[in-house]
Parts: C-alpha cells; structure tokens; sequence
C-alpha cells in the first residue's frame, strides 16, 4: 500500500495519488485469463444473450479508496467519495476499473449517477465518463464495487484524472479567490454603488490551512469603525478587519461543512459570481440592503485529505455548532462567534474581545498628502476616524474627558470631510438621488461612532442583526434541489420560513419546493451513521441560538433531480417571450449548480418585494401576497395528516395548539366558503325579483290599457276610421293570434322589451305588423289594403292584452280559430314550426317565460276568447260580403 505522497506504479500504469482532495489508497491489477477460440465463442454468446454482461477489456484494475482519516485512530466507514489520475503508455486501449470498497450508493447509481473524468493535456473540462457504470454489493452489503470502462488518450503523456463528482479542491478554493482579489483591487471607488469587498483570515484549521471570510455589500450607510478583532481569531495581523455598517442586516452563507459535498461550492460560487455583478440591477439593490458574509469551505482540512464526510479528527463538523471547541473544531468556533457577533449587532462580550494594544493607535498627521483619488481619499478619512474612534475607546475616563472636546473636533472635521468625498461620489452616480438608503445626516452619524466607540450600539427594533442563514450542502439519496427548514409551533413563522424555498421554486427550474421538510423530526434526529443528533447542525444551532426563522440548509443532489419548474418570465421580459421548457430532468453539472447559486439573489429581494425584475407577476401567484395565500392553503392541508412522533417531550402540547389552529383556520375557510355560497344565492334571489317586478310592471301596463288608457293612434288609423268598426279592430286582434307562431313570435318581443327598454307599444306593434300579412288573404286587394292598415293600428292598440292571454296552454285549447282561419292555419302551422325551433335556440329562457305567463291565464278568460273569437269571425265575414255586394 502506497503512502498518501508517492504515486503507485501498477501494470505498466501510474496513478496519481500526491494532490489536493485525491484518496487513492492501494491498486492491483486483476490478470485476464487467455481463451481460446471456444472460450471466445462463449464469451461472445452471453454477450449477445445478456445486455447487462461486462464488455470485454484490454486491461484490468481493482482500486481501493482511502476511508476518512484513514490509517489513523480517527479513522471511520465513510468511503464513498474517490478521487486519482491515472497514465498510460499505451494510447487506445481499453481498460476497467473497479473501486471494490465502497459505501453502500445503490440508490444514486441505480439513478443514473456516473463518475466524472478530465484529461490533462486535451479535455480540460469535467465531464461523466460516457460508459455507463455497472455495480455489485457483496453478500454482507457492506462493501459496495463499481466498475466502469475508459479508453486511454492517443497522447501517452496525458493523464486522466476520475472522481466520484465534480471535484472543487482547497487548491482550486485559493486560486478561485486570488482571481477575485485580482479582478476587485483593479477599480477604484466611483460612487455608493460600487462593491465593498473584503477577504480575511477568520481562523486557522487543525493542519493550519486559512478559514477565508469574505464580506460584500456597497458603500451605502457604511461606518468609519472597522469590526472588532475577536479572541482567538484572526490571526492574520497584516489583514484588517472589514468596515461596520449601519441599518443593513447580515446575510450569513456557508459552504463545504463535509468536504465530497462539492455541490455547494459551486452554489456559492454561483450566488457570489452573482453578488459580484457591477451591472445586474438585482445585484446592486442586493448590495444596496445588506452585508454578505461567505464562507467558501467550513473544512478545509477534510477537503485536501480527500474526505466524504469527516474532519481529521473523525468529527462531523456539523453536529457541533452548540458547543463547538476552540481546538478540536476552530473553524465551526469561528463560524460561530462571527453569528453571534452580526446577531448582535456587531456588539460581543468582552472575555470575546482580543487585545488590541499591538495596534497602531497614532493620529495621521496634519500634513496628510492628499491623493487624487476619491477612493483613496475616503480610505484615509475612515482609518484616522477609526484611529481616533479606538483611541477614545481604551483611554481611561479622565483622559476621555479631558480629550474629548479635542477629539471632537477633529472628528467633525473628519466627517465633513467624509461628507464631501461621498457627495462627489454622489454626483458621478445617476440612481444615487433615488435611493432613500444614502446617509445624510452626518450629526446622527457622529452620535452613532461615538456610541459604538463606547461599547453601546443604538439596535434597529428586530431583535437581530441576522437576516438569513443558509448552510450549503450536497445530497446523495433524495433527488432535486431543496431546503430543510426549522419546525415552528406558530403559523405565520411556518409561513415565513416556507416563503424563500417556495420563492426559489419560482425562480430556478431545478429546485423542488414538494421534498423540502419544516418538520419537527428533521430538526432532532439522530444519524445512523455517527449517533449524532441534527441539533447540533447549524441549521438548528443558529436558530436556538438566535430565534432567526430564516436558518436554512440547503441541499443538492449529485446526480439528477424529479422535475422541472416552469419558469414563468421576468417583468422587464414581457409575458411574449418565449421559454424554453425542459420536461426531463437533466444530469446535474457545475452550471445547473451555479444557477440555483445565482437564483437565491432574485428570490431574496422577493422576500421583501425588492426586486426590480421579479417573475412573481407573471406567475400563477401574481404577488408575494399570493404566494403567502399559497402557503397558507398547503399549511392547512399538512395539518389536516396525522401527525408524527416527535422526539421532543413537549409533543403532546404542540399538536394540540396545532389541533386550535387547525380548527380555526377550518372555521375561517367554511365562513368563506358559506359568505360566498350566500352571495352566489343572494345574486339569483335578485335576479329572480327583477325579473318578477318587470313582469309585474308590464302586467300594470295592460290594465292601463284596458282601462281605456289609450295610447296616441297612427294617423292609418284617423283616416279610415270613418270607413271601419270596432269589428274590425276586433277581427284585428283575433288575427294576430290565429297560430302559435304569432304567440311564439310575441313572447320574443317581451324579451326585446327587457333587453332595450324601449317604448311598449311602438316596440310590439314594429314586431307585430308583418305578422298580419297572412289575414289579407280574407279580403279583396282594395279591401286588404284599407284593413291592412286599420289591423295595424288595432294590434298597436291591444297588443299589451296578448301578453296576458298569449301562452301555450291556451293557444292549444283554441281549436277554433285554427278551424275558421282556412289558409291562415296552414301557413301559419308551417311557419310556427320553424320559427318556434329558432327561438328557443336562441332564447333557452322562452320556455320558463311561456309557462310563468300561462300560469297567470285564468279559465274563464280563455273561454271568453273563444267565443270571442266565434263571433268576430262571423262579422267579419259578413263585412265581407257586404261590401263585396257594394262593389
């Protein structure tokens, strides 16, 4: 067995083992036997027969990876992350490499999950070998062997490097930092807007490898006092501290707690590429309202040893964060003395305040060359002021007050000229007017040094500096992307903790807001594998610690995920632009990490409806007031399961307040639903009233007009009333209701009437006139013409007394006018079938009308009709032959 710095030499093959996060233990060539040509013929015959058979190899290796501080008396079972380069001489031969101790990962490679590979020279990027792996578990279950195919490089000098994922070294962690060092000490300070960064040393780990802190934000409402140098911290004397500001929370990122999870790496890689934009409107507003504190690498020793989940010393650094020690776990007694720092408001106790006496505490002189640049300028200001600040802070009280006037003075001096630097700033920038965040009082912010300088902080009314938490991490069982949230007995925490998991749902396709988990359980269970509860997590610890409802950890898969979210477009985009929807997951690569890295930008502004591009109103939820309803809704739909055991003795009196709360938000929603069924009713009760009083009204109109209330006549009618009786007028009547169709025809005209609320009269007599042009068949043409005219006049007169008498029920029980009418019968027949078929297409609401009218007909009136009808038919035949006869 090789030791961890030599390289091992094995069949003509050299493998790399002497690098940042390799853990090749031992290699053993495994010997082909030679066939013969039957031996080949029944290899090739269970090829055939069997797809899932090992393809045939030039060469053949079996490979042991190193467990978690291995060869120590830390060393534990964690053995699943692999990491080796390997050198061949021979170019385009194949070769198989099983890895035969591994831990028990069928779930994740049954998925799909397929080692990654670069070449050095030639392919330089990462990439899943594009053999599909194959994988047994031995009769115990405990060692798990997969196997896998490549074909060596042409180039016999190149050398391939293998992994279990993408790997992302302590190596690569340092260069990736130096670059952004490089590319933020290039530009100089233009306006507020322009980023603060600031790279430090918080602690040294175990192997004395840096715990690098990064700080972000922009120049808006930052102080002239630099952060306190905390006890046993810091060690970097040459590296100052990171200015404090005021009113702008702090948002707290970690990353790389166990050292194989390197998907979050790239998550934080991504948020801090994002963080870093000079340009994204959403970065800038980011910057504008808070103070990003980043930990690229929580273990970093565990990272360089090639470790899946321990420190050197076999802890899981996660499990700690209550009570961390100083030295077995500085960088988790860093992480957490830094949240407890920013949850104070920059304020700590004082056994946690490093000694500062080694510090430079002389006054710049008052021949200060003064530099061109503004931002050099404004550096200057801030340390004498800062100087000055420290100073006033470790004199005693007698020296403080007979220096105070002096100092005073001096620092009023200073801040006025502070003052002037920023509002030239202030003039290179064209949003700076806008911002309501840029401080303006320069008193107020004398008062607030000065009380700092003291050891007092004036604290905003939150009761805590911290915004949000968010420990990063990698998962290998559940698929997707997705939070772990804390357990909260009141529901509009519930719903305040949901709210950014479901906002990044909104705004990464590959997060799955359905697996997160905000139960209780989540937050103390114990782990199978080290007997250490998730109490100890940070996830958990900052929220005992400081009551933050935003304390997540967030979680990605290895491999692949369940689904895809439907991205709905951003409000500068347009609702037009097209998406380009992904319907199968993809295999998980550092850009897809990146993204959901980049997406925690937009879905933090969210939360507060910060964010000048949101996609929330082109979403399903319109707004965050939607998007809180939502949560509500599926609150309530959670409750109503059983509930789980909880490993907490206060269960009994947590699911009974859930029980309350359950209960009145049921009440709430069957009121709801109650008010709306009332109003639904409330809404045709009203209806059915109208139209029962606009009924009630045209019936009150026809006994006017029985009641010998004329209206004004047309002057057909003054003209030949010398020639024509009240026969006529009556023969009129009758013939506008010889057939259904005439009846039909006129329940339309009431619908009309409701509809235009025209004129009765003129509105039934326009509809009713062409009706009577099948009674001039009864008379001559000289004749027809005078009574066609007088017919119309008669029917305008007495068209209100149809609505009464005109329904279905009568006109079926007049068989004799169809008898005596002739011709007009069979027309009329013809006509009503086709007609009536039309209308009620037309107008479904014609049959409830026709029966609510025949309703109101009474017996005896349709009896009067009748023998109405008899004798106008009589007379109006003998009119008839009467003038015939004078012709």
């Amino acid at each position: 067995m090789a030791s961890t710095s030599e390289n091992i030499t094995c069949g003509g093959f050299v493998f790399f083992n002497n690098f940042d996060s390799a853990n090749l233990a031992k290699v053993e060539q495994v010997r082909i036997p030679e066939t013969s040509d039957k031996d080949v013929y029944e290899i090739e015959s269970k090829l055939t027969n069997n797809s899932n058979s090992k393809e045939m190899s030039d060469y053949e290796f079996n490979l042991w990876t190193k467990h978690d501080c291995h060869g120590t008396q830390f060393q534990n079972s964690n053995r699943t992350w692999f990491y080796f380069g390997v050198r061949s001489n021979c170019p385009s031969v194949s070769v198989r490499f099983n890895i035969v101790n591994l831990n028990k990962q069928v779930k994740m490679f049954s998925q799909g999950m397929c080692p990654v590979f670069k070449i050095v020279p030639g392919h330089l990027h990462w990439e899943r070998i594009r053999e599909k792996p194959t994988y047994t578990l031995d009769q115990r279950g405990s060692d798990f062997t997969l196997s896998f195919l490549y074909y060596t490089p042409e180039n016999s000098k190149a050398v391939t490097y293998f992994a279990f994922t993408y790997p992302f070294s302590y190596t690569d962690l340092q260069n990736y930092l130096r670059r952004i060092d490089a590319r933020m000490g290039k530009r100089s300070v233009m306006c507020t807007d322009d980023i603060y960064y600031h790279r430090e040393c918080a602690i040294k780990s175990l192997e004395d490898r840096r715990l690098d802190v990064l700080t972000i934000s922009s120049y808006h409402n930052i102080s002239m006092e630099r952060e306190d140098r905390l006890i046993n911290m810091f060690p970097e004397r040459n590296e100052e501290r990171p200015y404090k500001f005021r009113d702008k929370k702090v948002i707290f990122i970690s990353a790389r707690v166990h050292p194989g999870e390197t998907p979050s790496s790239f998550v934080l890689n991504g948020f801090l590429n994002f963080l870093l934009n000079r340009e994204d409107q959403i970065a800038i507003n980011l910057r504008r309202l808070y103070v990003f504190k980043l930990i690229p690498m929580l273990n970093p020793d565990g990272v360089a040893k090639g470790h899946y989940r321990m420190d050197t010393k076999g802890v899981n650094l996660n499990r700690v964060y209550l009570n961390p020690s100083e030295v077995d776990h500085p960088t988790i007694y860093a992480a957490r003395n830094l949240i407890r720092y920013y949850h104070n408001f920059y304020q700590v106790p004082s056994e946690l305040i490093d000694d500062l006496s080694d510090i430079n505490l002389e006054i710049v002189d008052s021949n200060l060359s003064i530099i061109n640049s503004t931002a050099s300028i404004a550096n200057a200001v801030r340390d004498t002021t800062t100087r000055l600040l420290q100073q006033v802070t470790f004199m005693s009280l007698d020296e403080n007050r007979c220096a105070l006037e002096t100092n005073e003075k001096r620092l009023l001096t200073l801040e006025n000229l502070d003052g002037a630097v920023i509002d030239e700033r202030n003039g290179l920038s064209k949003e700076n007017g806008k911002n309501d965040n840029v401080a303006e009082d320069r008193t107020n912010d004398k008062v607030t040094y000065t009380a700092v300088g003291m050891g007092e902080v004036s604290k905003s009314p939150d009761n805590s500096g911290l915004y949000l938490y968010i420990d990063l991490h990698g998962h290998a069982s559940k698929k997707g992307v997705f939070m772990y949230g804390n357990h909260f007995a009141d529901p509009e925490d519930t719903i305040t903790c949901m709210l950014l998991p479901k906002l990044m749902s909104i705004n990464n396709p590959h997060f799955h807001f359905t697996s997160c988990n905000f139960a209780e359980r989540n937050m103390y269970i114990i782990d199978k594998r080290d007997g250490m509860s998730r109490e100890g997590s940070g996830r958990v610890a900052v929220y005992k610690m400081t009551d933050l409802i935003r304390s997540y950890t967030l979680e990605c898969n290895y491999n692949s995920g369940r689904l895809v979210n439907t991205m709905p477009t951003r409000v500068r985009d347009g609702v037009n632009k097209t998406m380009n929807h992904m319907f199968v997951p993809p295999k998980y690569t550092p850009a897809v990490f990146e993204a959901v890295g980049a997406a925690l930008g937009p879905s933090i502004l969210d939360l507060t409806g910060s964010n000048p591009n949101s996609r929330l109103p082109n979403s399903q939820y319109r707004s965050l007031r939607g998007v809180k309803s939502h949560l509500k809704l599926t609150y309530v739909n959670n409750l109503s399961s059983p509930p789980n055991r909880s490993m907490r003795k206060d269960n009994e009196s947590v699911i009974a307040q859930d029980t309350c709360i359950l209960k009145e938000l049921e009440t709430k929603l069957s009121d709801a639903v109650t008010g709306a069924k009332n109003a639904i009713k409330n809404e045709s009760n009203l209806v059915k009233k109208c139209i029962l009083r606009r009924g009630a009204s045209l019936y009150a109109a026809v006994k006017r007009i029985k009641s010998n209330k004329k209206p004004r006549q047309t002057h057909a009618r003054r003209a030949l009333k010398n020639h024509c009786s009240n026969n006529v007028e009556n023969n009129a009547i009758i013939c506008a209701v010889k057939s259904e169709v005439e009846a039909k025809t006129f329940l339309k005209t009431i619908d009309h009437y409701r509809s235009s609320k025209s004129n009765i009269g003129s509105v039934i007599g326009d509809n009713l006139e062409p009706r009577l042009s099948t009674s001039k068949r009864l008379t001559n043409n000289s004749t027809r013409m005078h009574v066609s005219s007088e017919e119309t006049a008669a029917v305008r007169h007495g068209a209100k007394r149809l609505k009464i008498i005109s329904s279905t029920r009568t006109l079926k029980a007049l068989p004799e006018i169809r008898e005596s009418s002739g011709v007009v019968e069979e027309t009329g027949a013809k006509m009503s079938l086709k007609i009536t078929r039309a209308y009620e297409k037309q107008n479904p609401k014609g049959a409830h009308d026709r029966a609510r009218l025949g309703a109101r007909i009474k017996p005896d009136k349709s009896f009067r009709l009748k023998e109405t009808n008899k004798t106008a038919v009589k007379e109006s035949s003998t009119f008839e032959e009467r003038h015939e006869a004078k012709s």
